[in-house]
């Protein structure tokens, strides 16, 4: 039965270009004398594993095994690669040594990129490093169960290496996944799916400018005829991913799932990961699209080429299919935004009956932080509170009503009659309440302080709560009700006038 937790089953091999991505990072305030560039007081700097690279902590963050095949550089970087790798029990007794480890290094203010630098020299491997795959290849593919090739166009996978790994693979009936590089698809003949982007697709295809649906079936039909691919798999940015099922010459569309994008970097190695794993275990070509769609919104939430964890894909596959959203996933949500320093804003209430009141609230509490999480009472939590006329709305509808307001970010249910516990689950930097608490015992107030949290409290529009508009209700419907028996009555006496 295939599950997410067939992933650690996996034993996926990764080739391609490694290389090593470097992060400075701080803050810019102002602009040179010297020349019209910002200054940026630098304040970290992070290495993490690039290129192919990241391909390998994506396979291994998912809950695989992973066997690394390319090439590093006899120097620092080429050091900190292998012993990082090798931290997250990656075999990497095929990482051939030669020359210097590429480099791509960024300079990034406020989450954002405003320069790039590469250090790299473009080479093939030599006749040995090849012979010796080649001589070594059923060692190289025991007991693997996928294999990616994840080409860069950095000089590692050369015509003939591609072949030497999608030949044997499909000799042992292993599928192979390949994310092409420059414009020969005879590269990858063999291979199960190849996982071009855009930009891949229209250099595969010989297109100047990105095609309509119509275009992008037939001409990827045409490339998996005559390079023997079962899928072509298209990543399309913000359009999410289209499946090409080339067999059956079916074109299915996923689209992208919505989420604050931070950086887009690495994502295509986040999907190519995803899928070959997923397929591996025994997922449909198409319920690996839709993984990877859920693993490239986690990743592109995050600051650099990040990867997800099998944890936080079972939470937001849980999530995408709840119809009520989980604490689990909530938390998951929250961990990735803490590591962005992202500051979290908690209010809470019935919200039976929306109205403008809390539209004004939700803005004002907005503006203490960076991510608003509304807390709403259950139905039982109402009643007990309220009496047993209430709520008017049921839950699953105020959730819906409460996600659809733009100042609001997360929406979450709890079934105590104040959010104290969900409080000390969640532990947000802002509790916001009305002023009329202010003075009264707040849940969850010294628990907040405790940890250096803050207890906001904002002005509420005078005259509106929900309680006051269902009794103005209730009160014109009776209204409506002795107005209605009172013209009966007079209808009924003019009948009888003879």
């Amino acid at each position: 039965m295939k599950s997410l937790d067939n992933f650690k089953d996996q034993f996926v091999l990764v080739v391609g270009d490694m290389m090593l991505d470097k992060y400075i990072i701080g803050t810019v305030e102002r602009i040179s004398p010297e020349a019209p560039v910002p200054v940026l007081r630098q304040s970290e700097v992070r290495r993490k594993l690039g290129g192919s690279g990241n391909v390998v902590l994506n396979a291994a963050s998912l809950g695989a095994k992973v066997r690394a095949v390319g090439r590093i550089g006899d120097d620092n970087e080429g050091l900190f690669f292998r012993e990082t790798i090798k931290r997250l029990g990656v075999d990497d007794h095929l990482l051939f040594v030669s020359g210097n480890t590429i480099v791509k290094t960024r300079v990034a203010a406020q989450n954002q990129q405003f320069i790039r630098i590469d250090e790299e020299t473009i080479t093939a491997p030599n006749e040995s490093v090849k012979s010796e795959i080649k001589a070594q290849i059923d060692n190289i593919l025991q007991d693997i169960t996928v294999v990616i090739i994840s080409e860069y166009a950095k000089g590692f996978v050369t015509d003939d290496i591609a072949q030497t790994f999608i030949k044997a693979a499909k000799a042992k009936d292993i599928p192979v996944f390949a994310d092409p590089k420059g414009k020969s698809a005879a590269k990858y003949k063999g291979a199960t799916a190849i996982t071009p982007n855009n930009r891949e697709f229209m250099d595969l295809t010989g297109l100047a400018a990105i095609p309509n649906d119509v275009t992008i079936k037939i001409q990827a039909l045409r490339l998996c005829e005559e390079n023997e691919w079962d899928y072509l798999i298209l990543t399309r940015s913000e359009k999410g991913i289209s499946i090409i099922d080339c067999v059956n010459a079916v074109k299915t569309d996923h689209p992208a799932i919505a989420k604050e994008v931070i950086d887009v970097t690495g994502a295509g190695d986040t999907v190519i990961a995803t899928c070959a794993i997923a397929y591996g275990a025994g997922f449909s070509i198409d319920e690996c699209a839709r993984l990877a769609n859920l693993a490239a919104s986690i990743v592109v939430s995050k600051f650099g080429a990040a990867q997800t964890t099998i944890e936080e894909l079972a939470a937001a596959q849980n999530h995408k299919s709840a119809e009520l959203p989980t604490l689990d996933t909530l938390l998951w949500e929250l961990k990735a935004l803490r590591e962005q320093s992202k500051r979290i804003v908690f209010t809470n209430g019935c919200f039976d009956l929306v109205h403008a009141g809390h539209i004004s609230s939700f803005k004002q509490a907005r503006e203490f932080g960076d991510v608003l999480m509304v807390a709403v009472n259950s139905d039982s939590s109402i009643r007990r509170i309220k009496g047993e006329s209430r709520p008017v709305i049921n839950l699953l509808n105020r959730v819906k009503l409460l996600a659809a307001i733009r100042y609001v970010d997360f929406v979450i249910p709890f079934e105590e009659d104040t959010p104290q516990l969900l409080i000390e689950q969640i532990k947000p930097d802002v509790l916001v309440k009305g002023k009329e608490w202010e003075g009264k015992e707040v849940a969850g107030a010294e628990f907040i302080k405790s940890y250096g949290g803050r207890v906001e409290f904002i002005e509420l529009e005078q005259g509106l709560s929900s309680t006051n508009i269902i009794e103005s209700i209730v009160n014109k419907r009776g209204a409506d009700s002795a107005n209605e028996r009172t013209t009966n009555q007079v209808e009924t006496a003019l009948c009888q006038i003879p």
